[in-house]
């Protein structure tokens, strides 16, 4: 079996995830804290707390036979409205009525957990008796098994005894409730079934009375005479019908004269006379032959016309004894609808009026015997109502008591402390997320490296006394982190001789820096020269003691020679020039070729040549002064200067031309880099402490 050796992809991974964890490793202290005072305060407040017992009991509800006979209105329970009704029992049992009724039975107010109430930071005081029901209706909670009519009663208390026996009184005073609700339910039913009833009687006794009278005012004959009047109409209305028929069928043959066919009339009139229709149809043919063939007067073409007259006069005549037959019958027809109309209208005048003298009387007959109905009905509950006891039995019962508690069920400490040390652990690292997403400055020179760009050249502490560290404890790490800045900016070994030393913002040490690196630099026997270039803010002269000294821009001015302006440091072998008097022109004079002419002479006069620029955002002569030296060093101060401020200065000393030899995080607090975990914060940790001494 071979093993795998780890990829470069691995290693990115392992380095990425490194670099995810490492803000919550620099704060693991602030995590541990937090993770540590969440459970703290927690216990705190579960060692206040008392412990508690929960006792439990449990109920059946069952409202079968509940339901009064007769009750429309009682609801019946079925599988839609089961589980709204069950569960509004839970509210009737834990109702503040019947919590009251607990605390008095129990004499709950004078027990010390019911008897004060108030915050825990305030005194408590003596509850009155509405509170101690509240109290109680509080600890008592119900709950509905689900899918079934069981409902499961608790109440917690610190006596277990007092738990059991309060969940058992409260079923108890549920079933009485109930109980009383039946008997009241039954006698209000029986006293509605008996007002009711007698009410029914009276207006029974009153539609009896009247339907009487109208009897005897109608009679019975009348009755007779009123189905007899229907029959005589329905017959008359079928004559009427037939006649109408009748009628129709001979207007039909009548219609069919005028078109102007006499054959088709005679035909529909006198059917009878076909044979003769046929006789003169031959005999027409006939003289129609003959006529063709011979002349008029050919004596069987004479004999053939007279012939034919004499058939078609027949047949006129028969046809107009059919015709006046037909009209006969017609006008027959018509007289008869007319009289059997008469008679119909007649008889259904008499039938409506009949119909309605006997409308009250078939109105009060029905009212009757629908009260006789309703009394027989409301007899039959109110007996039912006597007989049937199951009404008086409450809508449930007690499935199992409740007993004493044998184990506390609160406060759950494990399960609250685990919590809390998961919440306070959560609650560690989001703050130590928001810490650091809230810090916008730089804490180490890789994270410098990767925002800005620039090397990190050193990560200067910072010490009681900078300006004189480096020569009183030339092994401190104060003074090795001065080499290394010299080394990161080949100081003395023939690169650049005039390095410009400036900074964001005011107060980021640039100064302070400069004077204890050229100290540091004049001390290993380089000859070094630091020029004070912050004209409107020149910190020299309270440094080295030269107030008022001639300086840069008196020799700009031309008011004084180079070798005038050059001042010793009583401390170091250093040599140091002041800012001079001329402030007003300094931009004037940085502009002038003679800045450029100063500088070279310096060069050659000086192995290295430190320039104190003003801070990039503060005036442009800083920039200007920083572009003719050979190399720039920026300033950053450490957990103090925000990112966007140090990417807007390099982005000015950029656009201006210097160029930037790197950057330095300058006043570092020692001991929080030192747990910071950032890579260059090892040199902080206590086993490098042979290496440096202070």
């Amino acid at each position: 079996m071979s093993l795998s050796l780890p990829t470069v992809a691995d290693g990115w991974r392992e380095r990425k995830l490194g670099e995810d964890l490492l803000p919550f490793r620099r704060r693991w202290r602030l995590i541990v804290f937090i993770s540590l005072l969440v459970p703290g305060l927690a216990l705190g407040a579960l060692l206040r707390l008392p412990v508690t017992y929960t006792a439990t009991g449990e109920l059946l509800y069952d409202p079968s036979g509940a339901k009064v006979p007769g009750d429309t209105e009682s609801p019946i329970l079925d599988g839609e409205n089961q589980d709204s009704v069950t569960a509004s029992q839970s509210e009737v049992i834990a109702s503040l009525p019947a919590a009251a009724e607990i605390a008095a039975t129990l004499h709950l107010a004078g027990r010390p957990e019911f008897a004060s109430i108030g915050p825990i930071w305030q005194f408590p005081g003596p509850a009155a008796p509405a509170d101690v029901a509240q109290i109680v209706r509080s600890r008592l909670a119900v709950s509905v098994l689900p899918g079934s009519r069981v409902l499961t009663i608790s109440f917690t208390s610190t006596d277990p005894a007092l738990a059991a026996e309060a969940v058992n009184l409260a079923m108890k005073i549920y079933l009485t409730h109930e109980r009383e609700q039946a008997f009241a339910s039954l006698n209000d039913a029986q006293t509605w079934l008996e007002s009711h009833a007698a009410e029914v009687q009276v207006q029974l006794d009153a539609t009896e009375t009247e339907l009487a009278r109208q009897n005897a005012a109608a009679g019975v004959v009348q009755g007779a005479q009123a189905s007899l009047t229907t029959e005589t109409a329905s017959r008359l209305d079928a004559s009427l019908v037939e006649a109408e028929a009748d009628l129709a069928m001979n207007q039909a043959r009548l219609r069919v004269a005028p078109d102007g066919n006499a054959a088709a009339a005679n035909a529909a009139i006198a059917p009878n006379i076909l044979l003769l229709r046929k006789e003169q149809a031959d005999l027409t043919a006939q003289v129609q032959s003959l006529q063709g063939q011979y002349g008029a007067d050919y004596p069987p073409l004479q004999a053939a016309r007279t012939s034919l007259a004499a058939i078609t006069a027949e047949i006129n005549a028969e046809t107009g004894r059919e015709f006046a037959a037909a009209q006969a019958e017609v006008a027959a027809d018509k007289a008869q609808i007319a009289t059997l109309s008469t008679a119909l209208a007649a008889a259904r005048t008499e039938s409506q009026m009949e119909a309605q003298n006997a409308a009250p009387v078939r109105a009060l007959e029905q009212r009757a015997e629908a009260g006789r109905a309703m009394l027989r009905s409301m007899t039959l509950q109110a007996d039912q109502l006597a007989q049937d006891a199951s009404l008086t039995r409450p809508d449930a019962r007690i499935l199992s008591a409740a007993a004493p508690p044998q184990a506390p069920s609160g406060p759950r400490r494990g399960f609250v402390l685990a919590a809390a040390t998961v919440l306070g652990f959560c609650a560690g690292v989001l703050l130590a997320g928001l810490l650091e997403a809230l810090d916008t400055s730089f804490r180490s020179g890789e994270v410098l490296r990767a925002l800005t760009g620039q090397k990190c050249l050193a990560v200067v502490p910072e010490v009681a006394a900078p300006q004189l560290a480096a020569l009183d404890a030339p092994f401190s790490l104060f003074a090795e982190q001065l080499r290394a800045l010299r080394t990161g900016l080949s100081l003395g070994e023939g690169g650049s001789k005039i390095i410009a030393i400036t900074a964001a913002r005011p107060g980021e040490g640039k100064t302070t820096l400069t004077i204890a690196l050229a100290r540091a630099l004049a001390a290993s026997g380089l000859n070094v020269l630091a020029v004070d270039g912050d004209i409107r803010q020149p910190s020299f002269d309270a440094c080295f003691g030269i107030g008022g000294a001639l300086g840069l821009t008196d020799h700009l001015a031309g008011l004084a020679a180079l070798d005038e302006i050059l001042l010793p440091d009583p401390l170091s072998p250093l040599t140091v020039m002041a800012a001079g008097t001329q402030a007003k022109p300094a931009l004037s004079l940085f502009l002038s070729p003679v800045l450029g002419d100063c500088l070279q002479a310096l060069a050659q006069k000086f192995d290295v040549v430190l320039l104190d620029v003003p801070p990039v955002f503060a005036l442009a002569e800083g920039r200007v002064l920083a572009r003719l030296a050979d190399a720039a060093l920026l300033c950053v101060r450490w957990g103090k200067t925000p990112r966007r401020v140090v990417a807007g200065a390099i982005l000015l000393l950029e656009e201006a031309g210097v160029r930037l030899a790197g950057a330095a995080l300058t006043r570092v607090d020692a001991k929080k880099h030192e747990r910071s975990g950032f890579a260059d914060a090892e040199i902080y940790q206590p086993r490098y402490g042979g290496y440096f001494r202070e």
